[in-house]
């Protein structure tokens, strides 16, 4: 059975699971669980402090009433794109036309909660037959008992023209699950499968998590996570590598006190390409963590260890190097902040089939008066080739490094209750070191600039019970 069968039945096992434990608690005033170890609240599963070896974040936001609901939201908008063929050395400007849709569904019940999203939408532009589409769903399924909860997440997106098109300026309506908003943390790049976008080869990406924690006493936790992603690019000349990634992570966490963490993780990757481009990676990590957390204002996780990676492209090629991350969240008065680094192996982006990645990331919110929002972000990532030669079909021939950079903000102005006005900007380069071919042109740049006027209908959510 394939990697995407196995995930499929996970997903469905989980749902009929859920389902199966709501016919059996559908009364809403059934009592809640009893608290672990017959305490009012464990603390290493506190959801403002979390085991640090597992996925979920410190959360920095005011807690709310849990309800259940859905909540469909609709973005029409035009932007202009400097780019819209997408393509290396692309210049020529055109005006594109988006439409969006998102449909959204959360449930709760005592002790398992389901989230599920639906993206979807076109863009029209000046060309003759100029359609570009995009297609996504998202999962996040909860269940808890006594001492420990198992949670699954999963984002999958088919994009026919390989792009994001023009809507990316103006961010996406809906709560984000499908586009992998909520993945996690983790194992630095675990959820990063980055599929760069340079040109109009269709694609389909997946990333699959299941994430169980497991408390031994009221200050530590065992977690164990196993997680699959993939690419696949279709009518395909060679340009772009298909690759698959697996890993399976576990780890320890210890509570020190109130405020700091302490954990050690180990874990397995496995890269996987197609049998021409030579095979596979083996990826050994081991890294120890260190997290700091002020609930409602702040949390740093520092973490850094060792990785042992082992080429299969024919023969082994086995290399020691070091695999890390530092990640702030602060909440001011007024403003958020998130800032990150990582270095880690990743598969490649289909550029390579494996790379070493760098990626710094930054990203700013805050509100304006009462009406308007502003959230702005930025990132840089370096990434270079795992092989030692270039082997036909494993990406693009020649190029030993690609550099990728973007910024971008938004703007909103709420209108009401169920209706926003919004103007973006977003600004996109991939770099590679030397010239190289990617659907049918030649180059070394590929630079998008977009500007989106937009204006999005978010209705109050209907409740569910």
């Amino acid at each position: 059975m394939s990697s995407l069968g196995r995930i499929g039945w996970g997903v469905l096992f989980l749902s009929i699971s859920l389902c199966a434990g709501a016919g059996a608690q559908d009364n809403p005033q059934a009592p809640t669980p009893v608290p672990a170890f017959g305490q009012a609240n464990t603390p290493i599963l506190n959801p403002e402090n979390p085991p640090l070896s597992g996925l979920d974040e410190p959360s920095l936001e005011l807690k709310t009433a849990s309800r259940s609901f859905i909540s469909p939201a609709l973005q029409v908008g035009e932007s202009a794109d400097s780019n819209p063929s997408n393509s290396l050395n692309g210049s020529r400007a055109e005006a594109v036309s988006h439409v969006l849709g998102a449909f959204d569904l959360q449930k709760f019940w005592p002790r398992s909660d389901l989230f599920l999203e639906y993206l979807g939408g076109a863009a029209f532009g000046d060309s003759p037959y100029y359609v570009r589409q995009v297609e996504a769903v998202g999962l996040e399924g909860v269940t808890r008992w006594r001492t420990g909860r198992l949670t699954l997440r999963d984002s999958a997106s088919y994009l026919p023209d390989g792009s994001l098109f023009a809507a990316t300026a103006g961010g996406f309506p809906g709560f984000g699950i499908a586009m992998g908003a909520g993945m996690g943390v983790g194992l630095p790049g675990i959820y990063h499968l980055a599929v760069t976008s340079v040109g109009t080869i269709p694609r389909f990406s997946n990333t699959g998590i299941l994430d169980m924690v497991q408390a031994i006493t009221p200050r530590s936790a065992f977690t164990l996570v196993g997680a699959f992603s993939n690419a696949r690019f279709y009518h395909n000349t060679d340009d772009l590598a298909n690759g698959d990634e697996t890993t399976v992570e576990g780890g320890y966490s210890h509570l020190v006190s109130r405020h700091d963490q302490v954990a050690a993780v180990f874990a397995f990757q496995l890269f996987r390409f197609p049998v021409n481009t030579g095979g596979e990676i083996y990826n050994y990590v081991f890294n120890v963590r260190w997290s700091h957390t002020i609930n409602g204002r702040m949390s740093f996780i520092g973490e850094v260890g060792p990785q042992y990676t082992d080429l299969q492209f024919g023969i082994s090629s086995p290399n020691l190097s070091v695999a890390g991350r530092a990640a702030l969240r602060y909440r001011f008065q007024h403003t958020s902040l998130t800032a990150s680094y990582e270095k880690y192996t990743a598969e490649g982006g289909g550029f390579f089939a494996g790379s070493e990645r760098q990626v710094a990331e930054v990203t700013l919110r805050r509100p304006l008066g009462r009406t308007y929002e502003v959230s702005a972000e930025a990132g840089y990532a370096h990434n270079h080739r795992l092989q030692a030669a270039v082997i036909p079909g494993a990406g693009v021939g020649g190029a030993n490094v690609y550099n990728e950079g973007y910024a971008g903000a938004i703007l909103r102005k709420h209108l009401g209750r169920a209706f926003d006005a919004i103007a973006g900007y977003r600004f996109a380069e991939v770099a590679f070191d030397v010239p190289v071919t990617l659907g049918g042109t030649k180059g070394k740049i590929n630079q998008r600039q977009i500007g989106t006027i937009a204006l999005e209908w978010h209705p109050k959510p209907t409740r569910i019970e």
